[in-house]
């Protein structure tokens, strides 16, 4: 299946460092956009050894060259359950880190992202960076934050509308390096159909530019140029206050 994809980041107008890392390995068909936590370099390490941890994996099970770390889940192709398998062991690499290292204990990140399977695309996601599909013109949230204020949301205590004001939406309750299961990490399929688009991206993005906004930038640019829509919306991300790192990765099935 043919497809382009685009990948960029940037720290923003407040922050000096970058702790949000992304990966777009067209040769795997993976893509990932991991957002760390942690304070100092914690935060970046994560994030690295996460999104490092998860392609090495993916490689090196395709040449039958390791174990894999979980059970096989029938109910999953064989794509989904080689990301599954990679992002559990991402979140094994960081608790390992951690406790080697005082300085960098309790630190995690975000993990989304997709592996192209065949007509679909296996995608996963651990905290509250999104992927999101762009279809006939309409731009629809694939993955689920884990955030306090969404699953306050999903026990009714507040609406889905309220969720991106709500001074809880930032903290997570669930992150790489912080989980115990493979049963933690969502996974979702979705079929790949002529002209789909995919948006990865880091809260930093979506927290500056609302989901109309983002579909607006992207139908904007006529020959569907990733550079141009990458940049574009990071540039409105910093033009709407850049608070955070702002990560973009973008798929295209022309």
């Amino acid at each position: 299946m043919d497809f382009k994809s685009f990948g960029f980041s940037d720290p923003g107008k407040i922050n000096k460092n970058n702790e949000d890392i992304f990966l777009c390995n067209n040769n795997e068909g993976l893509f990932l956009v991991a957002d760390g936590m942690g304070g100092h370099a914690s935060g970046e390490t994560a994030s690295k050894i996460a999104v490092e941890t998860i392609n090495e994996f993916v490689i090196a099970s395709r040449a039958n060259d390791t174990a894999w770390p979980i059970s096989y889940r029938k109910d999953l192709s064989k794509e989904a359950n080689r990301l599954l398998a990679g992002v559990y062991l991402g979140n094994l690499g960081i608790k390992e880190a951690g406790e080697k290292d005082p300085s960098m204990k309790g630190m995690g990140t975000t993990i989304s992202g997709a592996i192209i399977d065949g007509e679909n695309l296996a995608a996963i996601n651990v905290g509250d960076s999104r992927l999101y599909r762009i279809r006939d013109k309409v731009i629809k949230q694939v993955t689920i934050d884990h955030s306090l204020a969404m699953e306050h949301a999903r026990n009714g205590i507040i609406s889905e509308e309220e969720v991106g004001e709500h001074p809880l939406r930032h903290i997570l309750t669930r992150a790489l390096g912080h989980i115990n299961a493979s049963s933690k990490i969502d996974i979702f399929k979705s079929e790949i159909i002529k002209n789909d688009m995919y948006l990865i991206c880091s809260d930093g993005l979506y927290n500056m530019v609302k989901e109309d906004k983002m579909l607006k930038i992207i139908e904007s640019v006529q020959d569907k140029s990733l550079y141009k829509i990458g940049l574009s919306l990071v540039l409105e991300a910093n033009l709407a206050g850049g608070t955070d790192n702002i990560t973009v990765v973008l798929l295209f099935f022309p």
